[in-house]
């Protein structure tokens, strides 16, 4: 088994609450304020695909160097990690949706209603906050 490269945990660890506080800034506007500026719903559009996608590099790290097992895609790799005990089954689905979701705006962008990703970003951010914390014990490396 290949050991955890403790960069890459904190590098990656590090961009996740970077821009989860980012995302919060922006959505915790007043909705009159938040939609009189289209800027602030594409912003939260490309910081949640860099979320999700930063969290989808660790857990391909981590499936790989703890599990040697490499995904085929970004919502295998948390089911990866929750077959492991890594991930408790709900966190790991949620985690699975958000990979979707991210997947939905990257490659189906025309299919995306703005106001179901203001949902995701005010509702969803913790269970990346829950993944941060899970990783932090599965790893020691915080």
């Amino acid at each position: 088994m290949t050991r955890v490269d403790a960069n890459v945990v904190r590098t990656k660890c590090a961009a996740i609450r970077r821009n989860i506080a980012r995302v919060r800034g922006l959505v915790s506007l007043p909705d009159e304020q938040f939609w009189s500026d289209e800027r602030n719903i594409e912003t939260v559009k490309l910081w949640l695909i860099q979320l999700v996608q930063d969290a989808a590099d660790l857990c391909n790290h981590l499936s790989v160097r703890l599990l040697n097992k490499p995904p085929e895609s970004y919502p295998e790799c948390f089911e990866l990690l929750q077959d492991a005990q890594l991930l408790d089954a709900t966190l790991a689905q949620n985690l699975r949706r958000m990979a979707r979701f991210r997947n939905l705006i990257v490659h189906r962008y025309w299919d995306v209603d703005d106001r179901r990703v203001l949902e995701v970003a005010r509702n969803s951010l913790s269970d990346l906050e829950a993944f941060l914390d899970a990783i932090a014990q599965a790893t020691g490396i915080t």
